[in-house]
């Protein structure tokens, strides 16, 4: 039986915010979160999380969500902001 396993899609926009998308790969993709970090805010994320460097999948192309650094949009549209993630 397959396990899930968590990934991160990560932007670097060219504002310099970082945009991460959260998916959970199991019997196909299902998105979760999607936050925005400052950069200092994304490495300060990674170690905090426990994050591996193999859990991350870096993809080019901008982000247009229309999030700023510090806030999170939940899978259901629900946003609310996270100022950890400055």
């Amino acid at each position: 039986m397959p396990k899930p396993e968590m990934k991160f899609i990560v932007r670097r926009n060219p504002d310099g915010t970082v945009h991460v998308q959260n998916v959970i790969l199991f019997m196909g993709i299902h998105y979760g979160q999607h936050h925005v970090h400052t950069e200092e805010g994304f490495r300060k994320w990674l170690e905090k999380a426990g994050i591996k460097e193999e859990q991350l999948i870096y993809e080019d192309g901008e982000c247009n969500c229309g999030l700023k650094p510090g806030y999170v949009r939940e899978y259901d549209g629900k946003t609310w902001y996270n100022p950890d993630f400055e």
